[in-house]
């Protein structure tokens, strides 16, 4: 028996429209996938699951009641977080959202909210999905009416993404909030600033395996997310989904686990029993950090403390430094400067120029401590033509250490002259 192509094209819809049944009747659904149950708001409706963890509950090393604790303003500040001292923390709402797609613009959208915020003395974490497009407009005004409450948004990089895409999926649908009105504190910076120098990346999942000592099993890579959503608009089975939602509440406890962790390294800077791990080359990359701070506010004697125990550890590992060895030698060698102690900063510029031979900043410095510290202006014209000839000369220094070679160069022509 023979078919025309148009029977053909008949005869595979009805297949299709067949296999799309089959799957649908199998289909698991969303209730029974994730666990919670359809809400009601505005004219609309949305999906909602929602868990309650007691405040004693850890998340890493520290309860999750850490996160809601009072820190001195002080101690916020140090660690380059003046804002957070002036909000009430207990009423913050952390937020990280699965999207459609990670470009960004009114045709991105976040089906799904993780939401996490204190609650009559438990941490209660909440997590909206839209199940169709026409449910967004429902879920948002639900998010709107939780953050009104809040006294800050904690995220993850939220500030380049999260809350643009939000507050655009807000306006496209006519709702009159504003995220920017709303105090921001994003993790991602201070992530990089004490953790940068320590891990390949300072993605959530590695500072949550590193830092926390939770590393994810059989999780959902980000680029499959968006697809997950898809497949469960295409079958009405939402078992990927329930991946991701797993995926999403790792990630918004998480951030509540370094904040809980992060209020320690701002009251107990100089103690090690107060930090996430016990392991030199990750505490002395937050020593460094912790002693920029410090530098910054002019805490000079426990800046080189901190950078003292950093440079012991790396005159111990000398064949195989750790990474800070020589952002806190030279800072290292400015304080001991400052402090009234020129031999120190000496043997620190002279060591640091062996291991460094091509840095022209070490080498200018080396070259001033020549001219001003020991008058000898021959070494020091030296050693400035030697940072002249170095790697990485910017603009700036070539031209100040030009000025420098020429002021040399006259003065040894007078001396020369006499």
């Amino acid at each position: 028996m023979s078919f025309s192509s148009g029977q053909g094209s008949q005869q595979f819809d009805r297949w299709e429209r067949l296999r799309e049944q089959t799957q649908r009747s199998r289909a698991i659904p969303m209730e029974q996938a994730l666990g919670g149950a359809p809400v009601q708001h505005g004219n609309g409706t949305f999906f909602r699951r929602h868990q309650d963890l007691a405040p004693d509950l850890c998340h890493g090393p520290f309860p999750l009641a850490g996160a809601a604790r009072t820190v001195t303003a002080d101690g916020w500040e140090l660690l380059g977080l003046k804002q957070w001292a002036e909000l009430d923390l207990s009423r913050a709402v952390y937020l990280d959202t699965e999207t459609t797609g990670l470009a960004g613009g009114s045709g991105t959208y976040a089906f799904l909210v993780g939401l996490a915020y204190f609650q009559g003395g438990t941490l209660r974490v909440e997590q909206l999905v839209m199940r169709q497009h026409c449910e967004e407009k429902s879920m948002l005004g639900y998010l709107a009416e939780r953050l009104a409450d809040a006294s800050c948004l904690v995220t993850f990089n939220g500030k380049s993404f999260d809350a643009p895409l939000l507050q655009t999926r807000l306006m496209m649908n006519r709702l009159r909030f504003s995220l920017d009105d709303m105090d921001h504190l994003d993790l991602l910076p201070i992530s990089r600033r004490l953790w940068g120098g320590a891990f390949e990346n300072c993605r959530l999942e590695t500072l949550e395996r590193e830092l926390l000592g939770l590393p994810r099993h059989g999780d959902v890579p980000g680029f499959m997310i968006p697809q997950l959503f898809f497949k469960y608009l295409q079958t009405g089975c939402a078992r990927g989904l329930a991946q991701v939602a797993e995926h999403n509440r790792r990630d918004v406890l998480t951030m509540v686990g370094l904040v809980a962790g992060l209020g320690s390294y701002a009251e107990t800077p100089l103690q090690w029993e107060g930090r996430f791990r016990d392991h030199p080359p990750l505490l002395h990359s937050e020593d460094l950090s912790l002693a920029q701070q410090l530098f910054r506010r002019r805490r000079f004697d426990e800046a080189a403390q901190l950078l003292e125990r950093v440079w012991g550890y790396n005159q111990a590992r000398e064949a195989a430094p750790c990474p800070p060895l020589r952002s806190s030698g030279m800072l290292l060698a400015r304080l001991h400067r400052r402090q009234g102690r020129p031999e120190r900063a000496r043997e620190l510029w002279d060591f640091m120029a062996e291991r460094f031979p091509a840095d022209p900043e070490i080498l200018e410095q080396v070259a001033k401590h020549k001219e001003h510290g020991l008058g000898d202006h021959g070494a020091a014209l030296d050693w400035t033509l030697r940072a002249l000839r170095g790697e990485r000369l910017t603009a700036g220094r070539r031209k100040a250490l030009l000025r420098r070679q020429e002021r040399l160069q006259r003065r040894l022509d007078r001396v020369g002259s006499v």
